[in-house]
């Protein structure tokens, strides 16, 4: 039986709710994480499409060969699978969950990223060493290609400027999106994977695998600013929705870390597991929820952002790889 006490603040926080129109912090707790995850599949050749408040992967959708990265179109109506060994990107419409369009493109497609407003598409190619263009709502006519650095990445579209991770180079390549043409190569240290920027694309964040830190790059000068040193193998890095602070997954480590923007520096590690092969990241809940995709364990960890702690764990097909997270 509730306490006297705990009845008379339970009533007290109701009716701060009624007043001001805000949950009491008793019921924030208590949210759930919502929203639909899609979730690659490197060795399954599908993307499990996961209904985050339940736990339960509701459908897997065939795709093609090492399905790596999975990307949502801004307006979250479609979902772009990088098919690594296929050469192809699956396009999924999320309101049907089913590929209705394959796009062919080059040697080793790994990540897309889209233009703020969602028309055009960045696909790095990791064995023929550029970026290709798509114009999302006319596929039937790409837009050509850009050399860019040794076994491209990721993309990311920052401002008026694309930073292209090169893993096998050491660098990252910064290209005018109106031009298309190289305005700088900057070295960032041994096999730069992941990219997370600011949204006025001033300082954009890049994971080293193999140089275990994560480099901070100037948008403007192009200048490295800081190296902040992760646990082993950092993959991703996103930065989180307030602009405060940033997660790096570490595969190496099986670990999630913490990253305070201002001062470049961790503030907390979250431990997964040793073999975890902690690998993608994505918000849920405006930035309330983090979630993890583990390789090795073939799960997703559900972090709750507000202590850092892992609240839940999610089976998904084996080798996740990439997630997208649709509202």
């Amino acid at each position: 039986m509730y306490g006297v006490s705990f009845l008379k603040s339970t009533r007290w926080a109701v009716f701060l709710f009624l007043l001001c129109g805000q949950p009491p912090a008793w019921a924030k707790q208590t949210q759930s994480v919502a929203g639909t995850a899609y979730v690659t599949s490197w060795f399954g050749g599908v993307v499990a499409v996961v209904d985050l408040a339940s736990g339960a992967v509701k459908q897997t959708i065939p795709v093609g060969v090492h399905a790596h990265n999975v990307a949502l179109r801004p307006d979250q109506k479609q979902a772009w699978v990088t098919n690594n060994n296929a050469g192809t990107v699956s396009i999924i419409d999320t309101d049907t969950n089913t590929v209705i369009g394959t796009l062919p493109t080059g040697r080793g497609p790994r990540h897309t990223y889209f233009r703020p407003d969602g028309r055009e598409a960045y696909v790095t190619n990791e064995f023929d060493d550029r970026v290709e263009l798509f114009d999302t709502e006319n596929l039937d006519q790409p837009l050509g290609s850009v050399e860019v650095g040794h076994m491209p990445h990721f993309a990311l579209a920052a401002g008026d400027k694309v930073f292209v991770t090169n893993f096998g180079g050491g660098d990252v390549t910064v290209l005018s999106r109106a031009k298309r043409k190289t305005l700088a190569t900057v070295p960032v240290g041994a096999g730069p994977l992941g990219a997370g920027a600011l949204k006025n694309g001033k300082r954009i964040y890049i994971a080293c695998h193999n140089a275990n830190h994560v480099a901070v790059i100037d948008g403007e000068t192009h200048k490295v600013l800081a190296y902040i040193p992760t646990g082993a193998g950092p993959v991703q890095v996103t930065v989180t929705p307030d602009q405060a602070h940033a997660y790096v997954a570490n595969d190496g480590a099986g670990t999630v870390q913490k990253i305070d923007l201002a001062t470049h520096t961790v503030l907390k590690t979250i431990h997964i597991a040793r073999d975890a092969g902690s690998h993608g990241v994505g918000f849920a809940g405006e930035g309330r929820w983090l979630l993890i995709t583990n390789t090795g364990a073939a799960t997703v960890s559900v972090i709750d952002t507000t202590n850092d702690a892992v609240v839940k764990t999610i089976p998904v097909p084996k080798a996740p790889e990439g997630i997208a997270v649709k509202r």
